[in-house]
Order: C-alpha cells, then structure tokens, then sequence
C-alpha cells in the first residue's frame, strides 16, 4: 500500500481500484481510491439508510441496531450483490483514460472486476500484471507479467523509477 501511495507522489499513479475493503489505500497516502467492493469501516442502516463509521457501533448488541431501531449493514459489497453502479463507472472510466494498467495481486476470476483490465487494453493501455501466479489476464491481455510478491515487486519497481529519473 505504502509503494503505490508513492507512486502516486511521484506523480506515476492516478487512482486506484481496488477490491480490498480494509481502507488500507487511504491509510497509505492514496487519494483517488475507488473501493470496487466498499469499505468496512462504514456501516449504513438498511431501514432508514443513515450512515455511521464502524467504530462507533455497540458491537454488543447482534445484530448492531441504529437508533431507528433498522439493522447496520457493513458498507461493503457480500457475496451475490451488486457493485455499486457510481463504482463501476468511475472505475470504467477511469480505466479507459489510463495509459497504463497496473493489475496487483489478483485472481481475475470474479466479474465485473476482472473485466476492468480489459476495459484498459482496448482503450490502448499497456497492462502490467503483478501476482504471485499467472491469471486469465496473464494468457489473454497481459502486456508485462512480474512474477512476485507485491510489496518486493513495487519496492524494486520505485527504487528503478527514482534511480531512471534521479528523484
């Protein structure tokens, strides 16, 4: 996480689409972070809809209750739901702009995220895939394959681009 944020004060990343739901990009330094999945640490009541940051929540009481007496809900997506449409087209968007695509520690496997790298290939973005093991993008639309730990990949990857452009 702390490699891309860098990325980003090096003016090299733009934003980020991620499927983690720990809030760990913004924590990072990231600043245009699209949470394909949400985040965990908000909790919306499925009654009346008022929205509460996690930590605020008497987790004692199951299921947690707003005051209106409705059911907090983790502001994340669980299994089977839908992506929110607004994070879907951001991240459409945002994918055809991009030049480059940089596809971390992920299996590719589970729609519509898996389709956002291909969004960026048709758009003319070189794809850059970083993961422990190949994927269906590393076979189909992968311009660059680093096989490798993410966090060693990136660390290598800045300590280059400082060294190229004497930062």
């Amino acid at each position: 996480h702390k490699g891309l944020a860098r990325l980003e004060k090096l003016g090299i990343l733009k934003t980020i689409i991620t499927q983690n739901v720990d809030g760990l990009h913004q924590m990072a330094g990231n600043t245009d972070v699209i949470e394909f999945h949400g985040n965990f640490a908000w909790q919306r009541c499925m009654e009346c809809n008022h929205r509460c940051e996690t930590s605020k929540i008497d987790i004692r009481q199951t299921p947690p209750r707003c005051e209106c007496g409705g059911i907090y809900k983790p502001e994340c997506i669980f299994f089977g739901e839908m992506i929110p449409p607004q994070c879907l087209r951001r991240s459409e968007m945002a994918a055809s702009a991009c030049d480059t695509m940089l596809v971390i520690g992920t299996s590719a496997g589970v729609q519509p995220a898996a389709s956002i790298p291909l969004i960026a290939k048709r758009a003319g973005a070189k794809v850059i895939e970083i993961n422990l093991e190949r994927t269906p993008l590393s076979i189909e639309i992968s311009d660059y394959i680093i096989m490798g730990k993410a966090g060693e990949v990136l660390k290598t990857l800045i300590t280059e681009i400082e060294s190229l452009f004497h930062i």
